[in-house]
């Protein structure tokens, strides 16, 4: 039998081993004013932040697949072994089998809910928002993660997007409401005031006793009454660490040193985040619309059901309609005939030099080329708003980037952009948010019109929420853990989590 190991000694190991580590236990407590990581584990954070995001999975995770592709390619690779391995016992990674299903532990516990989110708030950079939502100094929102985290990001007076905690450093009171936090009906009559959930303000004040906060979080005022040893150059508000690419506002909520970023938006194999945003000049669009749609499921569920599309045919008939390959239903002549129609849209890149089609082949990714007739991500194929900035006609092609497991993901047209979020709320409640970017010299009535604008990804986010929010069998005593289908890209995704969230 192995000797157990202690939480010091398991640190050691793992760390000398290049393992990420989520130790268990609640964060350091820190005195006021300092960091809550000791000076030793400062020290060395980079080096472990840099092993933690090397073990994390690539962002090569998006929206659906090519159902018949992928389990075409499973069953190729599979045959492609030596017998053996073959008949080989399936992968075991921490008692979970491989291509099955969790156990409901996993979207049900609270504890299980409580690790996941510790690890998301270390190890993950999240997408938050786009740029131009604060174009002007002293412009702010609040961003709202997990069940406790919410931070204020504001544009300060030399321009830069700054994130800080939402939290007063007296007494731990909002300084902000939530966007779901209305102002009591009887405001007006109140004493306490408070900033709502978005804004332009030069100084933050606290509704509870008044302490006030410039745009670099300093503490500029505290009423009378404080101890004579009171500091207020120590008592500013707590930054989290942000980054800004190709747009877009991305945020890590740790502590210490945080993650490396480029892993995230700059991986060696392309294309990715940082090369799909300059080849649509997302940087130069702005928010034509957005809408949240709040999921009342694991956050797991949610991602799972975003990572494969073997549902997509039976649920999402107006997103097929605009994407054949992501259809598992339709036949092969059905298959080829549409690829034999769009292949004049594929890139010199894919060109086959012995006449076959790259798109029968599967070596595009699944949903790249859009339907014939087809323009745009639309209801009818039609434009719904001018071109990117980058653009100077139609492609006919849908390329798509992701941050770390598509909790930040963009499905890019040449006329618009969809922006999707997923963040982790409870450990039964998950927030969707889209936003849909245009170029910003498009003007709203005479350009576009936002309804159509979010046809298509809106009608096929409230069929995914209806799915996921149906899939109560895991409270139920009968439900067992199933098989996953050869297409189901969800089997990668869980494969990583439990080797880096579980396994920590």
């Amino acid at each position: 039998m192995s000797k157990k190991l202690s939480r010091r000694d398991f640190a050691r190991t793992s760390v000398a081993a290049g393992a990420a580590i989520v130790l268990p236990g609640g964060p350091i407590k820190a005195a006021p004013g300092t960091s809550s990581i000791p000076s030793r584990a400062r020290s060395s954070g980079a080096a472990v932040a840099r092993r933690v995001r090397a073990a994390l999975p690539s962002p090569e995770f998006g929206y659906g697949g090519d159902p018949v592709a992928a389990a075409r390619d499973s069953i190729a690779l599979a045959y492609a072994q030596p017998a053996a391995q073959q008949e080989a016992v399936p992968e075991v990674v921490n008692g979970w089998r491989v291509g099955t299903t969790l156990p409901s532990e996993y979207y049900l516990d609270e504890k299980r809910y409580e690790q996941d989110e510790r690890f998301l708030a270390e190890h993950v950079w999240l997408l938050v928002d786009h740029e131009s939502r604060i174009p002007r100094p002293a412009d702010y929102f609040v961003f709202e993660f997990g069940r406790g985290e919410s931070v204020i990001f504001l544009r300060n007076q030399a321009g830069e997007i700054k994130g800080f905690h939402n939290v007063c450093r007296h007494r731990a009171s909002r300084l902000c409401r939530h966007h779901r936090d209305p102002a009591p009906a009887d405001a007006d009559r109140l004493s306490v005031k408070q900033l709502g959930p978005s804004g332009n303000t030069p100084v933050f004040r606290c509704p509870y006793h008044a302490w006030t906060y410039d745009l670099t979080g300093r503490l500029i005022s505290a009423p009378n009454g404080m101890p004579s040893d009171f500091n207020m150059s120590e008592y500013g508000l707590i930054p989290c660490h942000v980054r800004t690419s190709g747009g877009f506002i991305i945020a890590n909520l740790s502590h210490g040193d945080p993650p490396d970023f480029d892993s995230v938006v700059r991986p060696p194999r392309k294309p990715n985040w940082v090369s799909v945003c300059e080849d649509y000049g997302t940087a130069q669009m702005k928010i034509a619309a957005r809408q949240y749609y709040p999921v009342h499921a694991n956050w797991k569920l949610v991602l799972e059901n975003f990572h494969e599309c073997y549902h997509c045919g039976p649920a999402h008939k107006s997103l097929v309609r605009a994407h054949p390959f992501w259809d598992g239903t339709k036949t092969e002549a059905e298959r080829q005939r549409i690829a034999a129609e769009v292949e004049r849209f594929v890139p010199a890149q894919f060109h086959k030099s012995d006449g076959r089609s790259a798109m029968a082949g599967g070596d595009l990714p699944a949903g790249a080329m859009l339907n014939v007739g087809f323009s745009t991500g639309s209801l009818d194929g039609k434009p719904v708003a001018p071109l990117v900035p980058t653009k100077k006609e139609y492609s006919h092609q849908r390329w798509s980037a992701s941050t770390t497991w598509a909790l930040g993901n963009i499905q890019c047209y040449d006329d618009y952009v969809a922006v999707v979020r997923h963040t982790p709320r409870d450990v039964g409640k998950t927030d969707v948010e889209i936003l849909w970017l245009v170029n910003a010299e498009a003007k709203e009535g005479r350009d576009y019109r936002p309804e159509r604008v979010m046809a298509l990804w809106d009608v096929t986010e409230r069929e995914d929420r209806w799915i996921v929010e149906n899939q109560m069998g895991y409270l139920s005593s009968a439900y067992r853990t199933g098989r996953y289908a050869l297409s189901e890209g969800a089997t990668r995704f869980l494969q990583s989590y439990m080797k880096e969230v579980v396994g920590s």
